[in-house]
């Protein structure tokens, strides 16, 4: 090939380098991911509930609903944003008290990363005690 055919190929590759950067498409936004945690054996993240009437006496048809243990569920949110996201920085994570499992059901905890507050979003994915941690926001 002729010096004047290598410096032709040359700039028409690195036309066609340029043109692929000016696409009008725009770029894909970063994916977010979620991570399924499956219920605690130990120390169990689900702790059963009887409900009562309002004098405080259980009714006769008392309900048993479950619900998640904040301090285990804020031990396990810490864990998955340092290691699952690589989030540094992480501190204090808070979760409310009393949320119920259930199937779909989504609330969200407030994690200290880098001293600012960030949602996290809790999303229930079954009956079972599992759950979604969505990535901090």
């Amino acid at each position: 090939m002729s010096g004047r055919a290598v410096a032709t190929v040359v700039l028409c590759g690195a036309a066609f380098a340029t043109l692929a950067g000016c696409s009008d498409t725009p770029a894909p936004a970063p994916a977010t991911k979620t991570v399924t945690v499956p219920p605690t054996t130990s120390s169990s993240s689900v702790t059963p509930v009887t409900g009562s009437t309002s004098g405080g006496s259980p009714s006769s048809s008392t309900t048993v609903s479950r619900v998640f243990d904040p301090r285990t569920m804020q031990a396990d949110v810490r864990k998955i944003l340092t290691e699952t996201y690589q989030v540094r920085d992480v501190g204090e994570v808070l979760c409310p008290a009393n949320q119920t499992v259930k199937d779909g059901s989504t609330f969200t905890c407030t994690a200290q990363v880098g001293g600012e507050g960030k949602t996290v979003t809790i999303t229930v994915t079954g009956d079972d005690g599992r759950y979604e941690v969505g990535a901090p926001s």
